[in-house]
């Protein structure tokens, strides 16, 4: 049955991992939506989306969308009343062992022949020290996914390690970051639709490079406990950058 409450079970795999699959945990049917409007951005992805692998040299004209991204909410807002939202802040809220309350969604699209992995990273790299143990993120899959496709890897136990050292690819002129997590034990989640998964601010994650025939379409639901006041207190390497005008931007940091 779609939709299951956290148990015990879950929440320590959780503390002791940082992060788990949730099988048959949304149903199909409530996403077919969602499905659709992340194809209609697609469709209109030079007004509508972002290339997180944009690479220098590259104008915008040009953005192949190697990795697309874009905020199914934000451009249409009712998404915040679906059921599959309401059931993750309820579920992330019980790993995280908090209260937390959704923040953004992330369409993520890889293109078939030209995209490439999504490298290691944590969610923490991106938003600073006023996150610190206070997000939590669901990847949802919006057909089947494996590791020719682009599913979810993690590294297990990261969480504990703290907040790696970031940089900025040279070869890449988006706000894409990454890390390096050592020999660390990476783990593989390959999962079908209606199944998610769920990780720690802190989790080192990525995801491979998409081989197959067609778009790997994904959603990721960012939740923060509340009161976190989202991104702020920023880690030195942190950047943003307009994908309309192509300026950059480096926020304080300490």
């Amino acid at each position: 049955m779609p939709y299951p409450q956290a148990g015990q079970d879950d929440v320590d795999f959780f503390a002791e991992h940082g992060w788990i699959v949730v099988r048959d945990a949304v149903d199909p049917d409530d996403i077919q939506t969602l499905r659709e409007r992340c194809l209609e951005i697609i469709e209109r992805r030079d007004s509508l989306a972002f290339d997180w692998a944009w690479e220098k040299g590259t104008d915008k004209e040009n953005r192949p969308f190697k990795i697309l991204q874009s905020s199914p909410t934000l451009i249409w807002p009712e998404f915040n009343a679906a059921v599959f939202r309401k059931w993750a802040v309820q579920f992330g809220g019980a790993l995280l062992g908090a209260p937390v309350e959704f923040w953004y969604d992330q369409f993520l699209g890889k293109p078939p022949a030209v995209s490439v992995p999504t490298y290691w990273h944590q969610d923490e790299g991106y938003w600073g020290r006023n996150l610190d143990d206070r997000g939590i993120t669901c990847w949802m899959p919006l057909h089947a996914v494996d590791e020719r496709n682009g599913c979810m890897h993690f590294i297990d136990g990261g969480h504990r390690g703290g907040v790696l050292e970031h940089r900025r690819p040279e070869n890449i002129q988006s706000d894409l970051l990454v890390c390096d997590p050592g020999d660390a034990t990476a783990v593989a989640c390959p999962i079908g639709l209606g199944d998610v998964t769920f990780h720690h601010s802190k989790t080192p994650h990525m995801t491979t490079a998409n081989t197959s025939d067609d778009w790997r379409l994904a959603v990721t639901q960012h939740m923060q406990v509340p009161g976190s006041g989202g991104e702020g207190d920023h880690y030195p390497w942190k950047v943003y950058v307009n994908q309309i005008t192509g300026e950059r931007f480096t926020p304080p940091s300490r």
